[in-house]
């Protein structure tokens, strides 16, 4: 079973439990205190791009702006890899970046991607990119303006050819400055 994650449609599993009744007030209380709350109300997608975004204040460039097309990009990339049993920035039909971005309509004059896999949260991911030379790069690129953030995970997954255990998250970012 694969599960998309993204910044548009927050994935809330939940359990229905017999539980005593709560009254209508407390009910409302207890609500908005878990809108309000920041651990809620903020997905991987949305944690990912506030620390690239604070990453890229430190070296002086412009906060990245969620962009629905890069994102279906980003997903559909993710999903692949997380469907198809592999990880690599071509996709098993010979795909790059470019061809899926242009694929959703975005015209772009600078365009990068960040892949990683296996890391639980969008800390450890963040982290990783900014250890790679490669990763970081495509992050404090302040020529990109734009992103597109995508997690599958893949319940399912299986151990991908030299890796001991299934991978079973699957991370994408992809960058952009439109043209």
């Amino acid at each position: 079973m694969t599960t998309a994650i993204s910044s548009s449609r927050p994935s809330w599993k939940t359990t229905c439990r017999s539980t005593p009744r709560l009254s209508w007030a407390r009910a409302l209380v207890l609500a908005v205190a878990v809108a309000a709350s920041p651990v809620m109300a903020a997905g991987p997608a949305e944690t990912v791009l506030a620390s690239v975004n604070a990453a890229r204040a430190k070296a002086g460039c412009q906060p990245l702006r969620l962009n629905g097309k890069l994102e279906a990009a980003a997903r559909g990339h993710a999903k692949a890899m997380a469907e198809q049993n592999f990880f690599g920035h071509a996709g098993k039909d010979g795909s790059r970046f470019s061809s899926r971005i242009k694929r959703q309509g975005y015209s772009y004059r600078a365009a990068a991607e960040n892949i990683a896999a296996g890391q639980r949260s969008a800390g450890q991911v963040v982290a990783s990119w900014l250890k790679s030379a490669g990763h970081r790069r495509n992050i404090l690129d302040c020529r990109m303006t734009e992103t597109g953030i995508a997690l599958v995970y893949q319940a399912d997954d299986r151990p991908i050819r030299g890796n001991r255990a299934a991978l079973r998250y699957y991370w994408v970012q992809v960058f952009a400055a439109p043209g």
